[in-house]
């Protein structure tokens, strides 16, 4: 499996983006090397065999999650790093993944 954290929404440009650049952000913070990618949902299916971390801004379809679940990639929500509600334990857990 590969070593990357993806964060999708529609465009793969906007809040996606917004998102990883808050993830690296706080990765660089921690001395965390582990890459970050912004995507579009649309092309999720193709992205997850490539990733180990898949954040996502609206809940993704069942097919999206079940194929997670199938290829072992840890999933987590992203909304948090725009609230910033509930952002330290999401962050943690994402954390935790990026040393599995």
């Amino acid at each position: 499996m590969a070593r990357k954290l993806i964060v999708a929404c529609g465009s793969g440009v906007a809040t996606s983006t917004t998102i990883a650049e808050k993830i690296k952000s706080r990765f660089e913070d921690d001395g965390i090397n582990y890459p970050v990618e912004a995507v579009d949902y649309k092309s999720i299916m193709g992205e997850l065999p490539h990733a180990s971390i898949y954040v996502y801004i609206a809940m993704p379809e069942q097919e999206v999650l079940d194929e997670a679940e199938r290829l072992g990639v840890d999933v987590f929500p992203g909304v948090p790093f725009l609230t910033s509600m509930g952002v330290d334990d999401v962050y943690e857990r994402i954390v935790e993944a990026t040393k599995k």
